[in-house]
């Protein structure tokens, strides 16, 4: 049986090393990478303004991906066309972060394939990612008047 480390290197990536990027940058925020910490999965999650922000290391189809994602509102319950188109036109305006829906959430996430991945883009993720969801919140939920909670 492989431990963790020994299995991401046998599959040819070292998610430690991308796990201790996530930490080194959650340190230079100023919090405690551990209690923002998910365990088992490989998922953090803090604050950056009022934007609630999740790092989270996943695998799919055997590649390995990063996806920065803020929560940002419930599903409205009336005028979801309205809604979806107002996303798509986001979708189109926004370079590199994207709407979508999971579970009656909407999110806006970035991501992209882990390998490669260096910590100045990492920083750039979750600045574009919490930026616009600090930006664009406040007016959907007013809009369409979802409650967050």
């Amino acid at each position: 049986m492989f431990n963790k480390k020994q299995q991401a290197q046998k599959d040819g990536l070292d998610i430690v090393y991308y796990e201790k990027m996530v930490n080194d940058l959650l340190s230079s925020f100023g919090l405690d990478p551990e209690k923002c910490r998910h365990r088992p999965r490989t998922l953090w999650s803090a604050y950056r303004g009022s934007a609630l922000v999740y790092i989270d290391i996943f695998k799919l189809e055997d590649i390995d991906y990063i996806e920065i994602s803020c929560p940002i509102m419930l599903l409205p319950s009336r005028n979801l066309l309205v809604f979806y188109k107002k996303l798509l036109e986001f979708n189109y305006q926004l370079m590199g972060v994207k709407f979508f829906v999971r579970d009656q959430w909407v999110y806006l996430a970035e991501n992209r394939g882990l390998k490669g991945l260096d910590s100045d883009e990492l920083k750039g993720m979750i600045e574009r990612v919490s930026y616009h969801a600090d930006r664009l919140d406040e007016a959907l939920i007013e809009e369409f008047k979802s409650q967050t909670d």
